[in-house]
């Protein structure tokens, strides 16, 4: 195991780049946020994206598919130095996994704005790497790592019964009534019908199922009630896509093992696809579960 004394004590400056050398790093940063968009077009890519997002969710769309693309086993991310505040410390040879941080102007600069009348300076964003939690190993004693392992709740269980509520008054507040029944419609775990603006959910079900259910037939309600000019027109297939994917990825922030489901992506896109709509209903699966991540967690 290695420990803190087994790196150098202090940094060499980073080096000096050439013109030529800052834009082969541009273009290479390029190439890796492409090529993280283009995995949306496959099945795996898509199931690959959803389960990071349940993990990421408080993070970027472009940080979540970054992180997707390079590493789908992160359930955990941090940068050396905040490894080293929790107890670990980043194993030899691994390297790191890029994202955007933002990079906010330091007070020199705000001042010397002022002086010269400019608008204080931008944000920027640029990549920055940090590591994932199977990259790292444990600090020897004294230090004490912190917990990282993320609680998983069963299906069939509980344990999240205290959301229901919380998810009907949600339904209420975008206009959508919820009731609990018993339904015979070929094994079907809810509905909803646009026309009143009604959202079943099946009587029969656990609690943990019921959650899920709830949150399958709210997404339905939000793509019809929150529509904004650049979301994609969806099919009936596509929208199933959308919803679901919505439902999974909300169900596994809320600690719910969904690695049994799968979402029947090919039915609504192939890779004939064109990317950017591919993108957009991402984007839109992002920001309505986002929504209702928002009154759950």
């Amino acid at each position: 195991m290695s420990t803190t004394t087994d790196r150098p004590k202090s940094r060499s400056r980073r080096p000096v780049l050439t013109d030529k050398q800052r834009a082969e790093r541009r273009e290479q940063e390029r190439s890796l946020v492409t090529d993280a968009v283009a995995e949306l077009q496959s099945s795996e890519g898509w199931q690959r994206w959803l389960e990071t997002r349940s993990r990421f969710h408080r993070y970027s769309f472009s940080n979540q598919i970054l992180i997707a693309c390079q590493r789908e086993t992160a359930t955990n991310v941090a940068g050396f130095r905040k490894w080293l505040e929790l107890g670990y410390t980043v194993k030899r040879g691994e390297h790191g996994i890029k994202i955007w941080a933002p990079c906010p102007p330091n007070k020199k600069q705000i001042e010397e704005a002022a002086e010269r009348g400019d608008q204080s300076p931008r944000t920027f964003f640029r990549l920055v790497s940090v590591f994932a939690q199977d990259q790292i190993e444990e600090l020897p004693p004294p230090a004490v790592p912190a917990p990282i392992s993320i609680p998983i709740a069963n299906v069939e269980g509980d344990s999240l019964a205290e959301h229901l509520p919380t998810l009907v008054r949600f339904g209420q507040t975008i206009g959508s009534r919820v009731d609990f029944e018993r339904i015979d419609r070929n094994g079907a775990h809810g509905y909803y019908t646009p026309n009143d603006k009604k959202i079943v959910v099946s009587q029969d079900l656990s609690p943990n199922q019921q959650v899920k259910t709830l949150i399958h037939e709210l997404a339905h309600a939000l793509v019809r009630c929150d529509k904004q000019s650049d979301d994609p027109i969806l099919t009936y297939a596509q929208e199933e896509l959308v919803v679901e994917s919505i439902a999974l990825s909300v169900s596994g922030v809320l600690g719910i093992d969904t690695s049994s489901y799968s979402i029947p992506y090919l039915a609504a896109w192939d890779r004939s696809a064109d990317l950017s709509i591919v993108e957009q209903a991402a984007k839109l699966v992002n920001r309505l579960a986002n929504r209702l991540e928002d009154v759950l967690v």
